[in-house]
């Protein structure tokens, strides 16, 4: 059978894909043994289930286990309830509309009152994180309707914005990724209020600092430095801040290896949330505007983030693309006309439609002229699955995406239905 997805928290699995098709004995018993409590097949890649419970031809098919062969807790790992699957809403073009006019006056709300939560610490006078909590439920109302709403349009802030909207970008980063994971939902506003407060240090950094165009000099690069250990130390003096909060606010620039700030904390004692708050950290700000560099495209963002070594936390970086839905630069992708394609951007029309080259097709076994093709035009092609280079045959394949992405093609060749 192949396994389309295994529903559970990804702390549950071992498997570092959620999709694949079951070829042994090992596969499946591990499956039994672990935290999955079911799984979702697709019965055009594999096997179906057997009559009469057969599903119609191309049907995907859900099953459980039996009772006999319930999942066992696999012992010294955190496992988190799975809540209930998120329902994905469909929103006609009215009712987007309308979303992203109360996303645009959430948006420049939330900029007013971050402001004046940066004033307030400037100032000396302790948070009052009960104050934002209403912020917190704005934007994780947002999220849950349609999370590329209000993600896509604080990404479109100017760099004398980037401040203040960062912490409203992280903070609904956060929130979407947590959902994602299928982390505890009485911990998802607690999330998202971490988001919100992580770089509330920042409000003792001169702006002649941190709106510096230029290369910091080293002082003014050990003021940087100190923000997190500021903010953690505003938090710890204010009332009703949240543990998760108080730590994302002190670790949120440490790293794996051991190598990040202010404590070179390594990743045994780094948690979840820290890990979490890293990534959403690190994306709003490299795909943002900002006095001293040139935003990346999303996708362009996510592939230099998965090559830094020791940065991030692998697992939570997948989920994180995941959770985006982006695909990043030099994906393998298989299209519809079974064609196989590398991502070589985003659509300009829509930030989580890929633009693609395709090279390969799978019914001649051999390459093809190779066309860019932007999936994100309404009569465009469409990308059906995200594919394991090796498995198709290509084992050297960064040198050979790297070759494709090298490539002089011309655009906007593929326009057929």
């Amino acid at each position: 059978m192949f396994v389309q997805s295994l529903e559970c928290s990804w702390f549950e699995h071992p498997f570092w894909r959620p999709r694949f098709l079951l070829t042994d004995a090992e596969q499946l018993e591990t499956i039994i043994s672990s935290g999955v409590s079911w799984v979702e097949i697709d019965d055009t890649k594999g096997k179906g289930l057997p009559q009469p419970a057969q599903s119609p031809a191309g049907a995907k098919v859900k099953t459980k286990p039996s009772a006999s062969s319930s999942p066992i807790p696999t012992e010294n790992r955190p496992v988190f309830r799975p809540v209930e699957k998120q329902v994905i809403v469909r929103l006609s073009s009215q009712e987007r509309a309308a979303e992203v006019r109360k996303a645009s006056t959430a948006l420049k709300r939330s900029r007013t009152e971050v402001m004046n939560l940066f004033e307030d610490a400037r100032l000396g006078n302790s948070i009052k994180s009960e104050k934002m909590a209403p912020l917190v439920e704005r934007i994780s109302s947002s999220v849950t309707i349609d999370p590329t709403i209000i993600l896509n349009m604080a990404r479109l802030k100017n760099k004398d914005e980037y401040t203040y909207l960062h912490s409203v970008a992280v903070c609904a980063l956060m929130i979407n990724l947590g959902r994602k994971m299928r982390l505890p939902e009485a911990q998802i506003h607690d999330i998202g209020m971490a988001g919100l407060l992580h770089d509330v240090g920042k409000s003792s950094i001169p702006d002649s600092i941190l709106l510096k165009p230029s290369k910091l000099e080293a002082a003014e690069w050990t003021t940087i430095r100190n923000h997190p250990q500021r903010g953690h130390e505003i938090l710890s003096a204010s009332e009703g801040v949240c543990d998760i909060a108080l730590e994302v606010c002190l670790r949120h620039h440490e790293k794996m290896d051991g190598t990040g700030y202010p404590g070179k904390v390594t990743a045994d004692n780094l948690s979840i949330f820290t890990r979490m708050a890293a990534i959403c950290d690190v994306y709003d700000a490299i795909t943002s505007q900002r006095p001293y560099n040139v935003p990346l495209s999303a996708s362009q963002a996510l592939a230099k983030m998965q090559s830094w070594s020791g940065h991030f936390d692998q697992l939570i970086l997948r989920e994180f693309v995941d959770s985006l839905g982006i695909l990043p630069v030099g994906t393998l992708v298989k299209l519809d006309r079974n064609e196989l394609a590398v991502v070589i951007g985003e659509s300009p029309s829509d930030y989580a439609a890929p633009i693609v080259r395709s090279f390969h097709s799978l019914d001649k076994d051999g390459p093809i002229a190779p066309q860019d093709i932007d999936t994100g035009r309404k009569r465009s092609r469409k990308v059906l699955t995200v594919e394991d280079p090796e498995e198709c045959g290509f084992s050297d394949w960064s040198t050979m995406s790297a070759q494709l992405l090298a490539k002089q093609v011309e655009t906007g060749t593929e326009n057929r239905a």
